[in-house]
């Protein structure tokens, strides 16, 4: 049976991912609109956990937002920046997403 709360959980990671992306554009907040949209991704993004939080045990809720949110800039990044992630970050980013696959997956929460 679906869970709503992983789709709040997923509504809230790519907020996440959109306000953090975003917050080198905005240069220090001086820039209007790029800061306009980090404020508003945030905000929907607390939203939206809150939200996955009500069915979702909080350990696995803000693993799987802080894990999905690590790989989710890091691909963002390379997009957006041109940034290139070496082999141990790699190698990180797959233990992360083991790790938020596995505690999903088997824990008891």
């Amino acid at each position: 049976m679906f869970n709503i709360g992983f789709l709040w959980l997923a509504l809230s990671i790519s907020a996440e991912i959109t306000g953090t992306s975003m917050i080198k554009k905005t240069a220090n907040f001086t820039r209007l609109w790029p800061s306009l949209l980090v404020i508003t991704a945030y905000s929907l993004c607390y939203f939206f956990l809150t939200r996955a939080m009500s069915s979702i045990p909080v350990g696995i809720a803000y693993s799987l937002w802080c894990g999905f949110g690590i790989v989710g800039v890091t691909l963002f990044s390379m997009i957006l920046y041109k940034q290139k992630p070496d082999l141990p970050a790699i190698f990180a980013m797959m233990l992360i997403i083991t790790g938020g696959v596995v505690m999903n997956i088997f824990s008891g929460m």
